[in-house]
């Protein structure tokens, strides 16, 4: 069975209190709202991860636990510190070590990475996943260890402006 599995970028942050260390930034307004519509409208599109893995940065998480009171997944919310700011080398070894019962995993992290990892995995060219963007892609290995970018395409992509447009 081929493997899926989403990249979310966080939902958009506040940059009000500008003493606070990058790791430590909240949503903001707009990040609130796009969090839980971004994940009904996965939902809705049948995109339904039964394990979700966030970077420990407050956006990725705050916003990993829309997604998580949407599905209630039944492998849980597991916070991975190689997603905030870890290399494509990183995030692919966390897609190769996955244990096979996992079905769709949908991993929350940051830009630039998860745009450069997304193209490279996706063989396509996306200026910038913006905040809140879902992207799905497929792979044809029978394994994770197996997954690569010579085996993975993208599926499709899900931003709230695109949707709300």
């Amino acid at each position: 069975m081929p493997k899926s599995f989403l990249f979310v970028r966080h939902a958009k942050s506040s940059w009000k209190d500008p003493s606070l260390a990058d790791k430590d930034r909240p949503l903001n307004a707009r990040g609130k709202r796009d969090g839980p519509f971004m994940a009904s409208y996965c939902r809705a599109q049948g995109l339904i991860p039964d394990l979700l893995i966030s970077s420990p940065a407050k956006r990725a998480h705050k916003t990993a636990k829309y997604f998580n009171e949407e599905f209630s997944p039944e492998k849980g919310l597991v916070i991975e510190s190689d997603l905030y700011f870890g290399s494509e080398s990183d995030w692919e070894h966390l897609i190769n070590t996955l244990d096979e019962q996992v079905r769709l995993p949908a991993f929350f992290s940051h830009n630039p990475t998860i745009t450069f990892f997304a193209n490279r995995l996706g063989s396509v060219t996306m200026d910038n996943v913006p905040t809140c963007g879902v992207v799905h892609l497929e792979s044809s290995a029978e394994l994770w260890s197996q997954v690569s970018d010579k085996n993975t395409r993208l599926v499709n992509y899900y931003f709230p402006k695109l949707i709300r447009a």
